[in-house]
């Protein structure tokens, strides 16, 4: 990395510190700001081999700053829907969520399924412990070009933190299935150091992301955790005990089948 290059990777963190809130209380001028410093780093990395083939890419990222200038996604507004469900607009939902005040942070897992890089998942967590956490997760769907990786919405999870200090699980309110191909998309990653990496969505949205140390407690771990693969088919006659049929609670949570296991 070059001297110019480093001090504006410097510039553009120092602007998108903790206290910035993800760019939300930046004003226009300082949002303009972190954009152009963007396009000076992306320009700066235009000859450097494929992100895609970086080591430093997959792993968990601090989002720092998402959007465009002058651009919202307001969640009473129709036409944010109409154009979330077109394809031409980020979901009015995410942008919620993650535009709160108690978001304490917003980051995303990039993680690879095999040696070509061409399967794996970009997971999006929005942490608004200890109340709620938002998962969102996208299946990666090769890469249609260097620094670019395809991905389609796959489903989510929302986490609720009971007042009996239980944990409801529900699924994200969007169906993914129904979407077609508006549930596809592309994440490019023009410029990436062990400290910076800068992406920009199918929609025109910048990322501004920095590598996640912080560690979560368990019980989000086993969210974020890859599903496990199918068990092969059980035949019946292999079957020596009568089955038996689990109806749970709406609020049921493990505990109360510990028992029973």
């Amino acid at each position: 990395m070059s001297d110019d290059a480093k001090d504006t990777e410097q510039a553009l963190l120092a602007l998108l510190s903790t206290n910035s809130g993800r760019g939300k209380t930046l004003s226009p001028i300082e949002v303009e700001k972190v954009h152009e410093l963007a396009m000076e780093l992306e320009a700066s990395s235009q000859n450097q081999d494929d992100t895609n083939d970086s080591p430093l890419l997959p792993g968990r990222w601090r989002v720092l700053y998402q959007g465009k200038p002058g651009t919202t996604t307001p969640f009473f507004s129709m036409e944010s829907w109409q154009k979330y469900l077109s394809g031409d607009g980020p979901s009015p939902i995410q942008n919620l969520v993650s535009g709160s005040g108690s978001v304490s942070r917003l980051y995303q897992v990039v993680q690879f399924g095999d040696d070509a890089r061409s399967t794996g998942r970009i997971l999006n967590v929005v942490d608004a412990s200890p109340a709620a956490v938002v998962a969102i997760e996208a299946d990666l769907d090769g890469k249609p070009e260097a620094n670019r990786l395809g991905f389609r919405f796959s489903g989510g999870s929302i986490l609720l933190r009971t007042l009996w200090n239980g944990t409801l699980a529900l699924p994200y309110p969007v169906p993914f299935d129904l979407l077609g191909d508006n549930a596809k998309g592309w994440l490019q990653t023009n410029y990436l150091t062990g400290s910076l990496r800068l992406s920009r969505g199918n929609k025109g949205s910048l990322f501004v992301l920095a590598p996640e140390p912080e560690p979560d407690d368990p019980e989000l771990e086993a969210l974020l955790e890859p599903p496990p693969p199918p068990s092969p088919p059980v035949s019946a006659s292999s079957l020596t005990k009568d089955p038996v049929i689990v109806c749970p609670a709406q609020f049921g949570t493990l505990s109360d089948y510990q028992e029973l296991v």
